[in-house]
């Protein structure tokens, strides 16, 4: 029997042993695949949207404002009193009372309609704020994106400059072994080596920085793996209505519709205010049990009386009739007004620039387009070859291998520029521009 149950436990524990070696294969696969996994930009704002920290405490906002709806709905508790008188203390004979009372306020001016009514604008207000920190959110997520990726076209072009740096070097040693050219040369190679490198690691560990601030916008840890493929090359070239967009934006922007519904609370809130001055009624009514002791006819006598009553309570509203209150919605009524007319000024302006931004991102984009960029970098190779051969100076070297740096990074600022000027036309707008696309063609 024993050596069963050993054979038994035996079997157990190596079927256990290959259960989890099995499952941590899977699990390594799985995040080998996850980091192979290529993220596009829509992806990034899915996960932004599903696992962000601060997204999740916007939320709650929503959750607070039904919560005051149902705090605004409640009547007033009603009110139990009590009260016992004795003489027991005193004359000790028998004499006292007890009673008993409940009462409840009335809310008659219809207060609380209204109070519903500014807490249901409330929840409104929250879900609209909620969405405009959405659109400012998305924003930064596509910003970093792009960010990430003209940091890797940065990177790649660094990588291409060390690289011909190193062959370059390779180039200088041997010519000056052959004693074709001086130890400047060499020197001033080293030099211009040394600077590529460190350019190229100072461009990875921003490219790290923004990779780790996208981690935390997905609500990932910091160093989780995630691959972007280069998607840079597309440039929008839908001609852009300035007016027209205008008008998208003061239709759709969700900070405008915040602060629209906030005047109407203001409106809603005086309303309330001038509701206010209609007091509560109170009513109750009470029980009362009273003992009495008298002499009649030289004799002691008792009395037990039982009293059943109404109590009605009435504030009377002579010095504070909510002045200042009324005075107070009014104020906060016209404040909002004016926000809206200036936020409405502040939108045209902000899809104004972003639209002249666009437009100038274009033309310089354009002046790249007739082959600037390959032909420099044909330019580079040549130079240095001329340079082997002993054609040309190790100064035309260095300066055309600085103009293919200075044009691929001006190349790719002018790419950033643009993707950026349309990011900053989408949160200017309230939309995406491929909505906005897709809404003309139909």
């Amino acid at each position: 029997m024993r050596k069963n149950i050993f054979k038994f436990g035996l079997w157990g524990a190596f079927i256990f042993f290959i259960s989890l070696s099995i499952g941590g294969a899977a699990k390594a696969e799985n995040v080998a695949s996850s980091a192979s996994e290529s993220l596009t930009e829509e992806a990034a704002i899915q996960r932004v949207m599903q696992n962000n920290y601060d997204r999740k405490s916007a939320l709650v906002s929503i959750e607070i404002a039904r919560q005051e709806l149902m705090k605004a709905g409640l009547w007033p508790n009603p009110e139990a009193e009590f009260s016992l008188v004795t003489d027991r203390f005193y004359a000790d004979q028998g004499e006292g009372s007890r009673e008993f009372g409940l009462s409840q306020a009335l809310p008659v001016s219809g207060r609380i309609n209204f109070q519903k009514k500014v807490a249901k604008l409330g929840i409104e207000r929250a879900e609209w704020q909620v969405k405009d920190f959405e659109r400012l959110l998305i924003a930064s997520v596509k910003k970093i994106f792009y960010e990430i990726l003209i940091l890797q076209e940065k990177e790649k072009v660094l990588s291409s400059l060390v690289e011909l740096n190193e062959k370059l070097l390779e180039v200088v040693q041997s010519r000056l072994s052959h004693a074709e050219v001086s130890q400047i040369d060499l020197s001033l190679t080293n030099g211009e080596l040394q600077v590529a490198r460190q350019e190229l690691f100072e461009a990875k560990a921003l490219l790290y920085e923004k990779r780790a601030t996208l981690n935390r916008l997905m609500g990932l840890h910091f160093n989780e793996p995630f691959v972007i493929q280069s998607g840079l090359t597309t440039v929008f070239s839908e001609t852009l209505d300035l007016e027209n967009l205008i008008g998208k934006a003061l239709e759709n922007r969700p900070d405008l519709k915040a602060k629209a519904i906030e005047e109407k609370m203001g409106e809603g809130a005086l309303q309330l205010a001038r509701k206010m001055r209609i007091p509560d009624i109170t009513v109750g009514g009470f029980y009362q049990k009273e003992k009495s002791r008298f002499e009649v006819d030289g004799k002691l006598e008792m009395d037990d009386d039982k009293l059943i009553g109404f109590r009605v309570s009435l504030p009377l509203p002579l010095f504070d009739r909510k002045q200042a209150d009324i005075a107070e919605a009014n104020a906060e009524k016209k404040k909002a007004s004016i926000e809206i007319l200036d936020l409405k000024i502040q939108v045209e302006e902000e899809v104004a620039q972003a639209v002249i931004r666009d437009n100038a991102s274009k033309e310089i984009l354009d002046s790249y387009g007739n082959g600037v960029l390959e032909s420099i970098e044909k330019s580079v190779q040549l130079i240095q070859d001329a340079y082997a051969q002993g054609q040309v100076s190790f100064l035309d070297v260095v300066q055309t291998q600085g103009k293919f740096k200075s044009i691929q990074i001006a190349y790719l600022g002018a790419l950033q520029n643009h993707k950026e000027s349309l990011i900053e036309l989408e949160v200017a707008m309230g939309m995406d521009l491929k909505n906005e696309k897709e809404g003309k063609n139909q």
